[in-house]
């Protein structure tokens, strides 16, 4: 017999379900195997294979049924009888070269293309690699961890474009790329693991470091701080704006020629007037590469009347080139020359398109306006900027990129001064403030403050890539305008610089010379004060819902979205809310 509290409990839990489970999430004891299985989150479609014969190439194999664990990947991992590998998720925070050792790019082969190979990619930001041995067979594997995720098909994209720019093959057996250009119906090519069977960790000179897994883990995390995250944006988005997919020439011509037939044979009879035309307007816009509506119907009208039972069987004769102007307005907007981008679109597609944009935006603000409100109220908001902006696009199931756009909302630097702007109004007290010192900021210069800068903040508190310095008072940070030269690098070619640069950067050295009076507003001892949080009053499920309503009513174009009713039912709530408020907030 069932219990009132057992009644009670089942109509209280919510069902079980699947959603957001994820296989990863089990891990082993150990930290280093935690966090190399962490390295390699996707986990559906993983290959392995036999390590019996290890000296002959691997028969791989996908499994499809189940994804596997964190722990099972590192029990594969640490299996000397299996091999294990994965694949890419749509994001990712690493990259990978493949050289094989019959490579043309092989530095055993030619070192001067391998070094080119990776000054190549240091002009995408992809500055630090992180060299293996992948096998037995000698081949590399170049690793470039980030420390923030990116599209993996941007990446790709972003890779194969910097490697074509400098004349390098990517091709199986000469470069290969992981993750991979690839179809967008099928999956990023898989990779075996780092360190299992014949494979080892390199240093700078490719000599064999061992295969440590704690001396792996720690490399990586050291490197992916190396990148240059903003410049590897950058040229994702130029990438993907140029990307050309493959042609698949056999399905190209084979198209053309139906066409072709389709046309030459006419008309053989009644009702075939619209498909006919049709065939000849999309394959004058298509294969002829008519850019205007009159052209295509020029097309159509002198194929129609050339055609085989045109006199006959058509019956458009006499409102053939209304047909025709017809027939190519709607070839001009659905169809598009061979092998160019479908860049253009209706206004009214635009708009819809943008409406939708500025929705999501709205809710992701709203999201965060009530996640920072519950961090502070619980008092679990950490203390570091960079804490800080984790755990809020955590909670917030936003994008740290969004955050960043958007410090207005919970960035100290604009809380702080938009709580002080509100508790005083009154004159701010007069402050000496230097004059301005009109100089030439070097590069140099600008190199030694911030490396200063660093060197006085915590580990826990340094900045985020990306984010603006501290504002300190204006006290010049005193650092000696005596520097030292820049060291050379070696006869070596396979030596890699300090920084983990094989040649310094395109348009870092400034010719002007150093100012001897550095620019004030640098650094000072401000700096090695905690973060304390704003103190401020956290708004109200009611205010929250306020400001929401109120970003809607005011915004034009997420107006237009509404009809009529929906504007008047949304401007009574909002006057419902504040008078709430007021009555609520009045003593």
């Amino acid at each position: 017999m069932t219990s009132q509290k057992d009644r009670v409990c089942n109509t209280i839990d919510p069902k079980f379900t699947t959603k957001g489970l994820e296989a990863n999430a089990l891990t082993t004891i150990e930290l280093a195997a935690q966090t190399f299985a962490s390295f390699f989150p996707y986990s559906w479609n993983f290959i392995y294979a036999k390590n019996i014969d290890r000296t002959s190439k691997p028969e791989w194999k996908t499994e499809t049924r189940y994804p596997i664990t964190g722990r099972r990947l590192y029990d594969y991992w640490a299996d000397n009888e299996t091999l294990i590998g994965v694949r890419f998720d749509s994001q990712t925070e690493y990259a990978m070269l493949d050289i094989d050792k019959g490579s043309p790019y092989h530095p055993h082969n030619n070192h001067e293309k391998f070094k080119t190979v990776l000054q190549a990619l240091e002009e995408i930001g992809l500055v630090r690699p992180l060299i293996v041995q992948s096998s037995q067979s000698e081949g590399l594997h170049i690793y470039y961890p980030l420390w923030q995720e990116v599209p993996s098909f941007g990446i790709a994209c972003a890779i194969k474009a910097c490697l074509q720019k400098n004349n390098c093959e990517i091709a199986s057996g000469v470069i290969e790329s992981f993750p991979n250009t690839k179809k967008y119906d099928s999956e990023y090519n898989g990779h075996r693991l780092p360190l299992q069977t014949g494979s080892y960790q390199l240093d700078n000179d490719l000599q064999i470091i061992g295969r440590d897994l704690n001396q792996f883990v720690e490399t990586w995390l050291t490197v992916q701080e190396q990148q240059d995250i903003d410049l590897l944006k950058q040229a994702i988005a130029e990438a993907k704006a140029n990307y050309q997919p493959p042609k698949d020439n056999r399905k190209t011509i084979q198209w053309r020629e139906d066409l072709e037939k389709q046309i030459e044979a006419g008309w053989t009879g009644k009702g075939q007037s619209n498909q006919l035309l049709y065939y000849m307007g999309k394959y004058a816009r298509v294969f002829m590469g008519c850019e205007e509506i009159e052209a295509i119907a020029e097309y159509i009208t002198k194929t129609a009347r050339a055609a085989a039972g045109f006199i006959k069987y058509c019956g458009d004769i006499n409102r053939l080139e209304q047909k025709a102007k017809d027939i190519a307005k709607w070839c001009m907007k659905h169809h598009f020359p061979w092998g160019s981008k479908k860049e253009e679109q209706t206004n009214e597609q635009g708009e819809d398109i943008e409406n939708k944009k500025a929705q999501k935006q709205a809710e992701r603000l709203e999201r965060i306006r009530t996640t920072v409100n519950e961090l502070n109220k619980t008092g679990e908001m950490p203390e570091t900027i960079r804490g800080m902006a984790q755990a809020i696009a955590k909670a917030a199931k936003v994008s740290v990129e969004t955050l960043y756009e958007n410090k207005q909302l919970w960035h100290p630097e604009f809380t702080e001064t938009s709580n002080s702007t509100n508790t005083n109004n009154s004159a701010p007290s007069p402050t000496a403030i230097a004059p301005p010192i009109k100089q030439a900021e070097t590069h140099t210069e600008k190199t030694v403050t911030e490396k200063a800068l660093y060197k006085a903040l915590a580990a826990s508190e340094t900045p985020l890539r990306g984010q603006e310095l501290p504002k300190f008072a204006d006290v010049d940070f005193q650092v000696s305008t005596n520097l030292p030269k820049s060291q050379q690098k070696t006869s070596d070619p396979m030596w890699i610089e300090t920084h983990g640069r094989l040649s310094p950067p395109k348009a870092e050295i400034s010719k002007v010379p150093i100012s001897q009076n550095l620019s004030p507003k640098t650094a000072n001892a401000d700096c090695l004060r905690p973060y304390e949080p704003p103190k401020s009053e956290p708004i109200s499920a009611i205010g929250s819902r306020i400001g929401y309503l109120k970003a809607l009513l005011e915004t034009p174009i997420l107006r237009r979205s509404k009809s009529a009713s929906e504007i008047a039912n949304l401007q009574a709530e909002l006057e419902r809310l504040e008078r709430d408020r007021q009555t609520y907030s009045s003593p």
